[in-house]
């Protein structure tokens, strides 16, 4: 198996970059074409009977994600795994942790049932992926603070990402810790109401 390549792209495609490695050159499908053309790609390979194809992306996180998305029944990794990591691996991780569909179909050839899907098999698995604290016990369950800003109208992923600069849990109150969420998205708490 290739666990990674690195080289100097030869060619950018539509959904590949040719990397050229002691002389060979390697097509290898790609979320986003690498931003320089000395490369180190962490790479899939999937092994078919009438097909052989390298799946390549720059950070482990991003290949760790998009393993998990081709765990998951009717997910392949020709489109439906490869197309939602053209966003950041955190905010598809992060989608999947809260319940977020709407961030996941947004993906070319995901569908709101794709992403129910991969929300149901992945979400207990997400793990840290992309270096954030992504799992859905960390952002959601027993999280007062959480639950105040989903109340107030903020979606899941929102409140999620309102209270990431927040203190943690065991080092503030809930008051504190939504008082603080909420400066961090512009708005403040009033007494009383």
């Amino acid at each position: 198996m290739i666990a990674a390549i690195r080289g100097s792209v030869l060619a950018r495609g539509a959904d590949h970059v040719v990397v050229e490695t002691n002389g060979v050159g390697y097509k290898v499908f790609v979320p986003r074409h690498p931003s320089r053309d000395d490369v180190l790609l962490h790479t899939h390979q999937v092994v078919r009977e009438d097909d052989e194809s390298l799946y390549g992306f720059e950070t482990r996180e991003e290949l760790a994600l998009f393993e998990m998305l081709i765990s998951v029944s009717g997910v392949g990794p020709e489109g439906r795994a490869r197309d939602p990591l053209r966003r950041a691996a955190s905010e598809i991780a992060e989608a999947i942790a809260s319940g977020d569909t709407a961030v996941l179909a947004r993906a070319p050839g995901v569908g709101k049932k794709t992403a129910e899907r991969l929300i149901v098999d992945l979400k207990g698995k997400i793990g840290r992926v992309a270096g954030l604290p992504v799992t859905a016990g960390a952002l959601t369950a027993e999280d007062d603070a959480h639950a105040a800003l989903v109340a107030l109208g903020y979606t899941s992923s929102e409140a999620a990402n309102a209270l990431r600069d927040a203190p943690s849990k065991g080092s503030a109150t809930t008051e504190e810790r939504l008082a603080a969420a909420l400066r961090a998205t512009g708005r403040t708490v009033v007494a009383g109401r």
